[in-house]
């Protein structure tokens, strides 16, 4: 939790079974999965160009010439009206001898240098000429299916943070049916403010508008001069119509687009699929298309004013041949459709991974060692918690107890395991906060943390187990007591100068 953020930055409930990121995000970084090793290279962050053999001037695109400049003497007489204006109080001799020396000095353009790291940080220290980048979220109603939404997640948790030195500004857009507010990440707090955004993010749209989508984020860059030098990375499980050719000439070389799809869906081809194809496409069978119908609708209104059985005969014959044509041409742009269309976006991308659905069983058959680190995590969070009652130590018991019973319901092999440290947490816990005798002065809490522990809550609850939800509302009532109890113990001292000393129960 402290990783990811949420800690500090957490605004609302956790989403439904929002653990199952982790357990995700570990079989992503093992690269001796095959699924890590599909991804991999979507990890790794894209340059526009090879850096070796480009010129250096070519590292950040659309950065104009001349835009810096350095002091040099000039090369000839044309060239005084370029020189600093201070010099024209040379006295004259001074100023001509100088002119004809050509000692006199004026600014001369040079190409801009993108020096891509300046500073060493580990974490995201952005700065304009580091590489930009630009996240592109599927939030339809189909992620729902799957985990696909977890993974999906993980998959842009992980690209953030494994690149996250080498990052500039970050920007982010969500979109389904309309494309998502643009958020965008310029600093430390802002990156990890960006990275709880993504993790409370749901899928509830209708539709995939992968298209707009995507001109949006170009428009983005080219109107936002720190994205110079941006790469696109899109997440979705759709299948959507892309005018390639328009795209591609407008990312041009200094747009670098990488596409993850989960899952293996394919766009059904129907006739309205074929009409808005045939009606955006330029491609010849379109255009012939186009010019068969228009021809078709002017035979039928020659149909409708000609007189005389051999004039209709005629048209109706010409008639036929044309329907003909547009039949055969339609049934050959539907099976070119079938079977090319959603190729566009993997053409378009630099690097285009297609992942199967990660199904539960594959998620949580947990090795050895993983178990054991989850049993050995319960140990030392029990240890913590009967030593000392931090509230640090009672959210990060929260989140475990949490995350076991998750494991419960797939894993069953170790569910036995994991049982005992649920139930060993949970002992643990309910004396903490039912327990009039434990130490409650330990529980020190600000308004920022009491609503971080309201907004930790776990909305599911297993039988026969106490709910995330039941055990803070405990916690919060047992503090408000403490803290009811302090004030009067306080005022009590300023009033008649004593204080109030609690015998233990056992003696």
């Amino acid at each position: 939790m402290e990783e990811f953020g949420f800690f500090e930055t957490v605004a609302e409930h956790l989403p439904e079974d929002f653990t199952i990121i982790y357990e995700i995000a570990r079989i992503i970084e093992d690269l001796s999965n095959p699924v890590g090793q599909m991804l991999a290279p979507i990890l790794e962050l894209q340059e526009p160009n090879d850096s070796d053999t480009l010129p250096e001037l070519h590292i950040i695109p659309n950065v104009q010439d001349a835009k810096e400049y350095e002091a040099d003497l000039i090369k000839s007489v044309t060239d005084v009206r370029h020189i600093y204006p201070h010099q024209f109080l040379l006295p004259e001799t001074v100023f001509l001898q100088r002119l004809a020396e050509r000692s006199l000095w004026m600014p001369r353009a040079k190409t801009p240098k993108n020096f891509r790291y300046q500073t060493e940080s580990e974490k995201f220290a952005p700065d304009d000429r580091k590489q930009k980048v630009y996240v592109i979220f599927d939030t339809s109603s189909s992620m729902q299916h799957n985990f696909r939404i977890h993974l999906a997640k993980a998959i842009a948790y992980l690209f953030l943070r494994t690149n996250q030195k080498e990052l500039g500004t970050v920007f982010f857009r969500t979109f389904d049916l309309t494309v998502g507010e643009l958020l965008t990440a310029r600093d430390l707090p802002g990156f990890d403010e960006l990275i709880s955004h993504l993790m409370h993010i749901k899928a509830v749209g209708n539709g995939t508008v992968l298209q707009k989508a995507i001109q949006t984020a170009i428009d983005d860059i080219s109107h936002e001069s720190q994205l110079s030098s941006a790469q696109i990375l899109v997440i979705t499980d759709g299948v959507a119509m892309i005018d390639y050719d328009k795209l591609k000439e407008q990312m041009a070389d200094s747009i670098v687009l990488n596409t993850v799809k989960i899952g293996h869906a394919k766009m059904h081809v129907d006739a309205k699929v074929i009409e808005d194809q045939i009606y955006h496409s330029n491609s010849d069978d379109a255009v012939r298309l186009k010019q068969l119908v228009s021809q078709r609708k002017d035979v039928e209104l020659q149909m409708s004013t000609a007189s005389g059985s051999s004039r209709v005969s005629t048209l109706q014959s010409q008639l036929g041949l044309v329907q003909k044509q547009i039949d055969t041409l339609t049934e050959r742009i539907g099976a070119h459709l079938e079977l090319h269309l959603g190729s566009e976006i993997q053409k378009l991308s630099k690097v285009y991974v297609e992942i199967d659905d990660i199904a539960p069983e594959v998620m949580f058959a947990l090795p050895e060692q993983q178990v054991r680190e989850l049993e050995i995590l319960a140990e030392k969070l029990l240890e913590a918690l009967k030593e000392d009652h931090q509230v640090e130590d009672v959210k990060r018991a929260a989140v475990l107890y949490d995350h076991l019973m998750l494991l419960m319901e797939y894993n069953h092999i170790d569910a036995s395991r994991f049982a005992q440290a649920a139930k060993d947490l949970e002992t643990v816990m309910d004396h903490i906060l039912n327990d009039a005798a434990s130490s409650a002065q330990d529980l020190s809490i600000s308004d920022m943390e009491r609503m971080q522990l309201r907004n930790m809550l776990s909305l599911q609850s297993f039988a026969n187990k106490l709910s995330l939800a039941k055990l803070i509302q405990l916690l919060l009532l047992k503090l408000r007591r403490w803290w009811r109890g302090r004030r009067q113990i306080k005022l009590f001292k300023n009033i008649t100068g004593k204080r109030i000393t609690f015998r233990s129960p056992h003696k």
